[in-house]
């Protein structure tokens, strides 16, 4: 799944601005993730500058046009306490973003399978 961004909502005043590190209008960038909850909905896309490491950052949906609308196959969806979230099924565990940040080693493995994965299906 890819996408472009056509506007940039500031993720703390939820106001429409002309830049911001990491992404820019015009570009295309792969979505890793979609969560959506009682009262949000965001996607998780790569910054401009993707490193290895990169988790990518969560933004509105409302900020992109869909480029390629095809799910990757290693996608799964989860529905959990009133919370969405299609994502690829090695990070829908329990605590994986928290074990991520942590420097978990199982899911610093598990982030860059699927995230290579995601990138090579592009």
């Amino acid at each position: 799944m890819r996408v472009k961004c056509i506007k940039i909502i500031d993720p703390q005043t939820g106001e429409t601005r002309p830049e911001h590190p990491g992404i820019r209008v015009g570009s295309v960038y792969p979505v890793l993730e979609m969560i959506t909850g009682p009262d949000y909905w965001m996607i998780r896309v790569l910054d401009e500058d993707d490193e290895d490491d990169d988790p990518g950052t969560l933004w509105d949906p409302e900020m992109f046009e869909t480029i390629d609308a095809q799910v990757p196959p290693s996608w799964t969806l989860v529905l959990q306490d009133g919370h969405m979230r299609l994502a690829p099924a090695l990070w829908q565990r329990p605590g994986f973003w928290n074990d991520y940040f942590d420097n978990v080693p199982q899911a610093l493995a598990d982030f860059q399978t699927a995230k290579h994965e995601l990138l090579d299906n592009a």
